[in-house]
């Protein structure tokens, strides 16, 4: 009877049993989620002074006198994402086990240096109970990235329910990353309902058209039907020719009420967690539903052309629409209890609401070149 020798044992596989695209689309989300992160961590971006003398001295001093379950919560999801990216990307070199150690440190590595960065930003304050906090988030995120992995059953049955409903490929895959960023920036307490890509705020532009009621109604409502045709449009040009894209876009608006509802009610506006579903909202919805049933039926390329002009619509129009009061914060919310601590996190959120139709327009924009140019190999 001959015995296996080291050499003939089944290795681990080291891709953590995620394809190479899924591997190769979770490194490209790394670097964009740690621009994200960057970008939040080191606002205002002004007033930088010269570092103190012990510029590391956050991490032996005592802990602050006051921590609060919601700030610590905060940083935990923040860097979440992080780390169930950083081990994806680092289970494909090191397994499954020692992908999850790495990314845990290459993430305490952040916010480390995220920290130490503030320590130059007089409007910041580094933290140890942040770092550790970011740290602990980050493990829990590539802790959970191997039970996504196909041969896993939470991960089986989300890629059996993906490839039912989704074609397969790396076009694909990044297509529905960039609907998920849309379903993340509808957290932002200020955005519009379905809109994003509002800059006016941020780059203090005028307003080119003062607040009247017909045309709040108005603005509101061509943002709702535009930004639900350009999403809508982009999921059904996902789907497979044999699935029905109608009860995944509801679903899909479903889940952005359920986040304004939630969000109101974090806000501490509990007993108004409906005030942000106005009636040009409404109208939106009702109008933008109509169109987009019937334009579900339009061969893939049309969809692809018209979800880029509906988006890009959007944003103009959710930019020169007028400004809106039910979309800012009230100064009473700002100095709520807890309330400063999500603002701060929201910042991540602002940032994707900012750039999410540049993210999107630069996607179809990329899909439609290679279909022009007739490569079909990963074709949508």
């Amino acid at each position: 009877m001959s015995h296996a020798s080291p050499q003939d044992e089944p290795a681990e596989p080291r891709s953590g049993d995620f394809s190479p695209h899924s591997v190769r689309l979770a490194w490209i989300l790394t670097v964009a989620y740690l621009l994200v992160i960057a970008y939040a961590s080191l606002q205002p971006f002004r007033d930088w002074r010269a570092p103190p003398e012990e510029v590391l001295r956050f991490m032996f001093s005592a802990w602050p006198r006051y921590i609060t379950l919601q700030d610590v919560a905060i940083n935990v999801a923040a860097y979440l994402p992080l780390g169930f990216l950083f081990s994806i990307s680092c289970g494909a070199r090191f397994g499954p086990a020692r992908g999850a150690l790495a990314a845990t440190l290459a993430a305490a590595v952040v916010s480390l240096a995220m920290e130490t960065a503030q320590m130059f930003l007089p409007a910041r304050i580094s933290s140890n109970v942040d770092l550790l906090a970011n740290t602990v988030g980050a493990l829990l995120g590539a802790m959970a990235a191997p039970l996504f992995a196909p041969t896993r059953i939470l991960g089986g049955k989300l890629h059996a329910a993906r490839h039912h409903l989704f074609r397969d490929g790396m076009k694909a895959d990044a297509g529905l990353v960039i609907v998920t960023l849309w379903l993340i920036s509808q957290f932002h307490p200020t955005v519009q309902p379905f809109g994003t890509g509002g800059i006016r705020a941020t780059f203090d532009l005028p307003a080119h058209l003062a607040h009247t009621p017909s045309l709040a109604l108005g603005g509101e409502a061509v943002v709702v039907l535009l930004s639900l045709m350009g999403v809508g449009l982009m999921v059904c040009a996902l789907m497979r020719d044999a699935a029905r894209p109608l009860p995944v876009i509801a679903t899909l608006i479903a889940a952005v009420l359920l986040i304004k509802i939630f969000t109101a009610v974090v806000f501490g506006l509990a007993s108004a967690p409906l005030a942000w579903l106005t009636p040009g909202v409404m109208l939106g919805l009702l109008v933008g539903s109509a169109v987009l049933y019937g334009a579900a039926r339009l061969p893939r390329l049309a969809q692809l052309v018209i979800a880029a002009g509906c988006i890009a619509a959007a944003t103009a129009a959710i930019n020169l629409a007028p400004v809106n009061p039910y979309h800012s914060v009230p100064p009473s919310l700002l100095l709520a209890r807890g309330t400063s601590h999500f603002l701060s996190f929201s910042s991540i959120v602002r940032a994707l609401s900012e750039l999410w139709p540049l993210l999107a327009i630069g996607y179809l924009a990329w899909v439609l070149g290679a279909r022009a140019a007739g490569r079909t190999r990963d074709p949508i």
